[in-house]
């Protein structure tokens, strides 16, 4: 697991009174998992019985505690557990031989961003209708912000949202959001 933030070079905006406030979720441990084909029921069997956890359908994210399922595409999901290192160990002998695992936590970053300004900076960055009808909590989408690939979801009407890109880019997804938010952010 990376020692260090992803986010530690970035620079404290301050916030106006109708501001957001972006936070790194570290550590959060992320675990992608594509199902092998006819193996979907075995799997969501073997997630339920283990943590109580749902797959969730198509645009949507579940979640059991602290432990979160987001649907990215047909039979591929992620598992995000914030400080639980072991969970790809885990997985892996709940799951056997019914879905493919790979290690992510080491290769994403996630900001979360929450206060007023949050919906009105995220829709001047992502090419998504934001709109309470289109997008609300318990929603997942994967898409772009800034040239960037971009995995956000919403986690409550605040509103609050989780970005996630790769390590790599965690700098650059800060600026965007740091431009996006015209002074009304700043990293926390």
């Amino acid at each position: 697991m990376v020692s260090s933030s992803a986010f530690a070079g970035c620079a404290e905006i301050i916030p106006t009174h109708e501001g957001a406030r972006a936070v790194p979720i570290e550590p959060l441990a992320t675990v992608s998992v594509t199902v092998w084909p006819g193996q979907r029921a075995a799997l969501a069997e073997a997630l339920r019985g283990a943590y109580n956890l749902e797959l969730p359908p198509p645009g949507r994210w579940t979640q059991a505690g602290a432990l979160v399922a987001v649907w990215l595409a047909p039979d591929h999901f992620l598992l995000q557990h914030e400080g639980v290192p072991t969970l790809f160990q885990e997985v892996a002998t709940i799951t056997g031989d019914d879905a493919a695992l790979i290690d992510l936590t080491d290769a994403r970053a996630v900001l979360r961003l929450a206060g007023p300004a949050s919906q009105r900076i995220l829709a001047g960055l992502l090419p998504i209708d934001l709109h309470p009808r289109a997008f609300a909590p318990g929603h997942a989408a994967t898409t772009i912000a800034a040239h960037l690939t971009v995995q956000v979801r919403q986690l409550d009407a605040t509103p609050t949202y989780d970005l996630a890109v790769s390590r790599s880019f965690a700098g650059s997804l800060w600026r965007a959001l740091e431009l996006a938010g015209e002074g009304r952010l700043r990293l926390g």
